[in-house]
């Protein structure tokens, strides 16, 4: 995958695919996309225009709702509390050195129709990127090629078929780096972990 090539794009497997760039951006002009994620957001900022552009008409139409609203007050440092509450999920801090995605967290970007993923992790210096796929029953991903390394699949939920090949939840499957992988399919829907080179 890689950074975005274009406005509102990624790119998995050779294939471009469009992100919400509206939920990207309202959540940036909010001030609820905080860390790593706010840190991507403005480091994208610079050379994205369709980026700028939806940033700017979300901070327009929030000031917009803003000076049509009442004048209140909110009590003193709401905010930060309304942000630590978000932060401490079940009452549960962060440990020192890690990182925790709760369920149900995160962007889901469309792989192809029925196909969505969402990263949990990217490292730019292994260049490996840890994200979930969902797959709808009876959906399909197209043929594609390992360029950049391998690919490790766990199948948590579901089966995955290519080819001749089924797996089903617990099946783990490595595809080495320069091998292509047939189109995919699943019966029953799909979940899977996957860790992926870009």
């Amino acid at each position: 995958m890689g950074p975005p090539r274009g406005a509102g794009t990624r790119s998995m497997h050779g294939k471009m695919m469009s992100e919400d760039l509206d939920q990207t951006a309202a959540a940036y002009a909010l001030g609820i996309s905080r860390g790593a994620a706010r840190a991507a957001i403005e480091a994208r900022l610079s050379s994205d225009p369709a980026l700028q552009a939806k940033v700017k008409l979300w901070q327009e139409n929030f000031v917009a709702v803003d000076l049509a609203a009442g004048r209140q007050v909110p009590p003193a440092g709401i905010f930060d509390r309304i942000l630590d509450a978000i932060g401490a999920g079940a009452g549960e801090k962060e440990l020192p050195g890690t990182r925790t995605r709760r369920a149900g967290t995160g962007a889901w970007t469309e792989m192809s129709p029925g196909v969505t993923y969402t990263v949990l992790f990217e490292d730019s210096v292994a260049k490996r990127r840890s994200i979930l796929v969902r797959a709808l029953p009876g959906s399909n991903y197209g043929a594609h090629f390992h360029a950049e390394g391998h690919e490790e699949c766990l199948v948590l939920e579901g089966d995955l078929i290519m080819g001749d090949l089924k797996l089903l939840a617990g099946d783990f499957h490595l595809a080495a780096k320069g091998s292509t992988h047939p189109a995919a399919t699943t019966r029953s829907g799909c979940v899977l972990y996957q860790s992926i080179a870009f």
